[in-house]
């Protein structure tokens, strides 16, 4: 069985979470967050488990969470913005379905993010750290078998675009 699951990736305020709901409604299919996953299986949420246990602690996490992803199938992931940015990540990732990277502008993403709030990974950091974060993470993010462009664009555009190269790259496939 080749596993069919749409995981999408991209730093924070890519808009990974609400797509990723809307691209899962539209295609009929569950829709299922590593952070919701992570926070479900340790009982404390994410900034929790950053302030009490630490970044490294959460990557292990992640670690186990990517190990329990192998029994989805057909279903749209989410995954947190640091999830594919560890080495032989990606390939775990793409081996269990496409990987679409929500990129886009980093003033943009990053505007996003602090609206919602509440993201360890941007606390007592400057812009040029986050820059810095963002510039480290995109080699990670690049090996997506599909990369689709969010700048400027509402959570229903990203869908249609990401939609339009799910169907260009399985008539690839074919």
């Amino acid at each position: 069985m080749s596993p069919d699951n749409i995981i999408l990736v991209g730093f924070m305020g890519a808009g990974k979470s609400v797509c990723g709901r809307l691209l899962a409604r539209r295609l009929g299919r569950c829709f299922v967050e590593t952070d919701d996953m992570i926070t479900a299986h340790d009982g404390r949420s994410i900034p929790e488990i950053f302030r009490a246990a630490g970044e490294g602690r959460f990557r292990e996490l992640e670690a186990e969470t990517l190990e329990a992803l192998k029994l989805k199938s057909g279903e749209v992931i989410a995954t947190g913005g640091g999830t594919p940015c560890r080495e032989g990540r990606m390939d775990q990732l793409r081996a269990l379905g496409t990987v679409v990277w929500l990129d886009g502008e980093l003033r943009e993403l990053h505007a996003r993010a602090s609206r919602i709030g509440n993201r360890p990974m941007l606390e007592g950091r400057s812009m040029a750290e986050i820059a810095e974060l963002y510039r480290s993470r995109r080699p990670f993010y690049g090996q997506a078998h599909i990369t689709v462009d969010t700048t400027g664009l509402g959570a229903d555009q990203v869908v249609a675009r990401v939609l339009s190269a799910l169907r260009d790259a399985h008539a690839a496939r074919v």
